[in-house]
């Protein structure tokens, strides 16, 4: 389905080669015409996208917006690909008012019993079983032999799947993130398998977040329940893992950073938070449907339309106050509102102890190009690859002083109650 716009001849298209190797011509594009323009995230598919970062503030706190997929017109009249409808409209579960605040306080009382202290010895687990496999060759691709298992990892671990699903969930997560034309079949098995862990849990209930809410006085549906999983993964997973890529290609290839690697967590903390500001990992997300027709800075947004912010773009605005001020924390890559990011502190966990973990393991890294094409899709922000170069490392033994065991399992519960 295509829409008039007198606003711009042409539109820029969110997808395809050109967009993944060069974002942000796109976004130059988009601001050119406004705060809020047109672009095609899928051939013939057109949104309305929000570059201008206080125009994004402004349309994520109004509640005269609907997440609801079922306004979306040109999904209602089949012209949205299926395996792009997953992703912003069919595989997760968008609502809004009396059950948004339900299920949402679920998620958040889910999260906040998880023990971060054991996330963080549970992402060094996996971390060093990682660099071990890779540490003795001199080379490496932190993008797929690190930052992607080490975030997929944990994040299941926490949901509690046995370790056979986890690998099975690792097979079918990109399909469904970068929109590939067989998304459609992986997010099925996603939702088979996911359904075969809630399964599990509501025989022989563990301490992980699946029991947590199974158990939640909301009285989630095991429906409900398979939804909040996608999200933590589809959501959580790759764009922490996007993260941990990008904030090492950063420290790896600025001058800000590279000279002071040893520096410590503080460094790393900041070089995190500007690939917040210039990289969101999350790049054009946070679909709203107008009730009515509305004016947005300025721009008419009709009904039926979708409006998508763009977190990256937003975080590139030259306007955003604060943009180029020391330790800056007004991006939008959390988003903003009632659907703001509920995992903020468990990811910010999950991403610094990998970055910590990989650099102190692995000294001398370089990497042979500064160039990052990045992976394909509207929705994500990530790296294809993150090489790197060093002097190889012996792996370290198995019982050495401060690995943890290899039989350690994630338990936020049983840690806790030691305190």
């Amino acid at each position: 389905m295509t829409y008039e716009t007198d606003q711009s001849p042409i539109v820029p298209r969110l997808f395809g080669t050109a967009f993944s190797e060069r974002p942000a011509a796109a976004y130059d594009e988009l601001r050119a015409v406004g705060p809020v323009a047109w672009g095609q995230i899928a051939e013939g598919v057109y949104v309305l996208v929000v570059t201008n970062h206080a125009a994004a503030r402004e349309l994520l706190t109004d509640p005269e917006y609907t997440r609801d997929p079922g306004a979306w017109e040109a999904l209602a009249h089949g012209g949205v690909p299926a395996s792009l409808a997953l992703m912003y409209a069919g595989g997760l579960q968008h609502t809004d008012g009396p059950d948004h605040e339900r299920l949402r306080r679920a998620v958040d009382d889910c999260l906040a019993a998880v023990d971060l202290h054991a996330v963080r010895r549970t992402v060094q687990r996996h971390a060093r079983t990682l660099i071990d496999a890779f540490a003795h060759r001199g080379h490496a691709d932190l993008m797929a032999e690190y930052a992607d298992p080490v975030s997929l990892r944990t994040l299941t671990d926490l949901l509690g799947c046995p370790p056979d699903a986890a690998d099975r969930i690792r097979a079918h997560i990109r399909s469904v993130i970068a929109a590939e034309q067989d998304a459609a079949e992986a997010s099925a098995e996603l939702a088979h398998v996911l359904r075969e862990v809630i399964a599990a849990k509501k025989y022989r209930p563990g301490a992980d977040v699946t029991s947590w809410m199974l158990a939640h006085p909301a009285l989630l549906s095991d429906r409900e329940v398979q939804c909040q999983l996608a999200s933590v993964i589809l959501l959580g997973a790759a764009p922490t893992a996007a993260w941990i890529g990008a904030t090492l290609h950063t420290l790896l290839t600025e001058r800000a950073y590279a000279s002071e690697l040893v520096g410590g967590a503080v460094t790393i903390r900041q070089a995190m938070n500007e690939t917040l500001s210039s990289r969101s990992p999350v790049a054009n997300a946070s679909v709203h449907y107008a009730r009515f027709p509305k004016v947005l800075h300025g721009v008419h947004i009709p009904v039926g339309v979708p409006v998508l912010v763009s977190h990256a773009a937003t975080g590139l605005d030259p306007d955003r106050p604060g943009r180029n001020a020391s330790r800056d924390r007004s991006h939008l890559a959390w988003s903003a509102g009632a659907h703001r990011c509920p995992a903020q502190i468990l990811a910010a966990t999950i991403a610094e102890t990998a970055i910590e973990t990989v650099v102190d393991a692995v000294w001398d890294l370089t990497t042979p190009t500064p160039a990052i094409a990045g992976r394909p899709g509207p929705f994500q922000q990530c790296p294809v690859h993150v090489g790197v170069l060093f002097p190889p490392v012996p792996p370290v033994p198995p019982h050495a002083p401060g690995r943890p065991p290899e039989n350690h399992r994630f338990s936020p519960m049983a840690d806790a109650a030691k305190r």
